[in-house]
């Protein structure tokens, strides 16, 4: 295995790992403790996230964008065929299979903010921005898909910490350290994107999450 040590993550893809980390155990707390004001910020910050996630994946740094990690059902099998073994060399981010693992993160996560814009309290006091376009029935029938799919979502949480302590384990693979440095033992470098990228997303982006969150009544 290669000893030397090369930046696999950028800042903007670390930060937002684990800012999505502290939005979820946030909106966990607050739903489950029916403090619905700060459940629906954390909801917000949640999916300012998830959608900045997005945009980085298309002009973020080489290890961030899709198309350099998410790959076929072929490469898939193939490196799945290789899990059982116990020296292989440090992918310069998300393997094939931990691609999965991403999309499944983000897409799960997403649909729960977006059932959550669109729900309706039991007692109809306290509402989504978006409810206000559907009926008082069908804003609890999304309600209860908002729980449902938060059960859902910690059923893949579970399989990614799985996952991790499985690389940890048995391929004695640390995944979560390059996640806080950003470095790992590997020989490529990463090619960085400019910080007005992710500057520029975040604003317009954030000025979207503002608007969701007034119903699209902006003005």
């Amino acid at each position: 295995m290669s000893t030397a040590t090369a930046r696999i993550w950028d800042l903007p893809t670390r930060a937002l790992h684990w800012l999505l980390v502290v939005s979820i155990g946030v909106c966990w707390w607050t739903g489950t403790h029916n403090d619905l004001d700060y459940h629906v910020y954390s909801g917000y910050a949640a999916l300012w996230i998830i959608l900045m996630r997005v945009y980085w994946g298309f002009a973020g740094s080489s290890t961030a964008l899709f198309k350099n990690f998410v790959r076929g059902p072929g490469a898939i099998i193939a490196y799945v065929r290789t899990l059982h073994w116990r020296n292989t060399p440090h992918t310069p981010g998300h393997n094939p299979l931990g691609a999965l693992s991403v999309l499944a993160l983000l897409g799960v996560t997403l649909t729960v903010v977006v059932l959550g814009l669109f729900a309706v309290d039991v007692d109809g006091l306290f509402s989504g921005p978006m409810s206000l376009y559907v009926t008082f029935k069908k804003g609890r029938h999304l309600a209860h898909l908002h729980y449902q799919w938060f059960e859902y979502m910690l059923w893949v949480i579970g399989l990614h910490l799985a996952a991790v302590a499985f690389y940890y384990v048995h391929k004695r693979h640390n995944l979560v350290k390059p996640m806080i440095t950003g470095k790992a033992h590997v020989e490529e470098d990463m090619t960085a994107a400019p910080l007005w990228r992710f500057v520029l997303g975040a604003a317009v982006i954030s000025v979207f999450v503002w608007a969701v969150s007034k119903g699209f009544y902006v003005f």
